[in-house]
């Protein structure tokens, strides 16, 4: 009987092991799987908080539209919208497609807080980005650029007359003027410079559009171009 017994308690034992061994605990202190943004190195979000919606792969651009759980919004969620890559008709139309789908995030007050578009791009044709800067403006959104993307060029035109605009972490922000290169806006050339200054104007008004283009005017002679922070 005593035998019995021992023997009983060993295979009880040995099951409690195995039980233990086959069901790993995940630790409380372990990081919580993130998506990372577009462009960025490390920046993101909580994978449990997001949907993604949809995206595009596109030969030389990535898009790509997700919701937020965000503290922020009372009601609804937050739109989170990604591009990376350059700037062509194909691509900023794929980027309309996502804006066109934007839901509503609702603060406690009852204020609509802004969608977030992240840029990462180093390419593409200045002019472009009057294009790209329309589209942030008729969509109300706020223009990010965070860790490790970089948004320069037609890319930094259209950052420049969101409404709403933010340099986060390391991102940066870079217009450049040395059209002699195809890199930027040529100073010299009245085709570049005053479809510029119009868009400035159009964007920011008659005074906020003025002081944002002479201030762009004081690096036309930079090879480094107007880093915006």
């Amino acid at each position: 009987m005593k035998r019995i017994l021992t023997l009983g308690l060993h295979l009880l034992l040995l099951s409690l092991v195995a039980c233990a061994a086959g069901s790993p605990k995940t630790s409380p202190f372990a990081p919580t799987p993130h998506q990372v943004v577009l462009g960025s190195n490390s920046f993101g979000f909580p994978q449990d908080k997001m949907t993604v919606l949809g995206s595009t792969q596109g030969a030389s651009f990535e898009t790509r539209h997700s919701t937020l759980r965000h503290e922020s919004c009372y009601k609804g969620t937050m739109d989170i919208v990604e591009f990376s890559g350059t700037i062509d008709p194909v691509s900023l139309q794929s980027l309309q497609g996502h804006l066109h789908n934007l839901s509503q995030c609702i603060n406690s007050q009852g204020q609509r807080v802004p969608p977030q578009v992240y840029l990462n791009s180093n390419g593409g044709k200045p002019l472009l980005g009057i294009e790209l800067g329309q589209l942030l403006g008729r969509y109300g959104v706020e223009a990010v650029v965070t860790e490790g993307q970089i948004c320069s060029g037609a890319c930094a035109v259209g950052f420049l007359t969101a409404r709403q605009r933010s340099v986060k972490s390391n991102g940066r922000v870079v217009l450049y003027f040395n059209g002699t290169k195809n890199n930027g806006f040529d100073c010299a050339r009245s085709n570049d410079m005053m479809p510029l200054q119009n868009h400035f104007l159009a964007a920011a008004g008659r005074t906020g559009g003025t002081a944002l283009y002479n201030q762009a005017l004081t690096y036309c002679n930079s090879d480094r171009g107007w880093e915006i922070s």
